[in-house]
Order: structure tokens, then sequence, then C-alpha cells
């Protein structure tokens, strides 16, 4: 996998997401990064799963150099976190697919968050960006693996913010 991270977050299993399937929270991430929350949806079955659908828009200015010079106006990106319902220990996974509109662009990735506690998660993320842009794919992917990982970082900064700021 190209993208790696993990951050302990110190907040429960539940908590995390619960804000994450929040379009609150999704907004505040959305003003965090400069881009705007077009649509929220969630989607919650008996067995506690959740799917969280949401679109985001942006000005190319906020992508990578490279792609800057091949994408202009706003961009528009899909994306869809499909969580199971917790295990037997608390803990849960998501998988999440990113689809940005008019580019070839997708990125995919597994989030776990595992209860050590009551009041502490450890989250891990791997995941993959896949560009198929002839020439250019592999200069776009390795600038944007970065910029995905700072995201993956800054989501679980903010979204322990988020939830003591609802408390």
């Amino acid at each position: 996998m190209a993208i790696e991270a993990e951050r302990v977050i110190p907040h429960s299993v539940e908590n995390i997401v619960e804000a994450y399937a929040t379009e609150a929270f999704h907004s505040h991430l959305a003003a965090k990064v400069g881009s705007e929350l077009k649509s929220f949806e969630v989607n919650r079955a008996a067995d506690g799963s959740v799917v969280i659908t949401s679109v985001q828009a942006m000005g190319a200015e906020k992508l990578p150099d490279l792609a800057r010079k091949v994408v202009k106006g706003t961009v528009t990106v899909n994306i869809t976190d499909t969580w199971g319902a917790p295990d037997a220990g608390g803990s849960r996974r998501s998988d999440t697919v990113v689809n940005v509109n008019n580019v070839p662009v997708k990125a995919v990735a597994s989030q776990n968050l595992h209860a050590r506690s009551s009041s502490e998660t450890l989250a891990t993320v791997r995941g993959d960006v896949d560009i198929k842009i002839p020439l250019l794919g592999k200069k776009l992917k390795a600038q944007a693996e970065p910029h995905m990982a700072k995201f993956i970082q800054l989501q679980a900064t903010e979204v322990s913010k988020f939830i003591d700021a609802q408390r």
C-alpha cells in the first residue's frame, strides 16, 4: 500500500464513528482543507454498519503542483465510507472510495479503529491512489500520496477536537 498512517485518538471508537457520521464534522473538515461540502448522506443498518456518502468541491489551486497544470477550475470529489458493524471488542473497519469527477483518479483505503479502552482508539489507515493519465500518472501519484497522508492525519486531529467541542 502506498499510503499508511497510524494515530492514537483519545476517544472511543463509537464517538469517533458518530462524529464521522455527522454533516457538521464533514463541513468542519471541508473548511479546514479549503473545500466545500456539496452533499452529505448517512445510511445506517440494523447491525450497526454505516455508509457515509459525501460530495466536496474545491478549487484546482488546492491540488499538488503538477495536477494544477492539467486540472483547472473546480474539482468535485465523491467520497463513500462504508463502516462495518462493531466487532466483539468494539473495533470497527471502514472501506473508503474516493473518485474525482471528470479526472481518471481513484483512491481506495481501509481504516481500522482499534478500541484500546473506552477513551482511546488506535486508528490505522492503509490505501492507494490510482491515476490513469498517460505519461503523468506516476508523477501525479507521487505528489498526491503525501497530500492524502497529510489529510488522514488532519482528519484524526480534527475528529478529536470536534468531539471535545461537542461536550
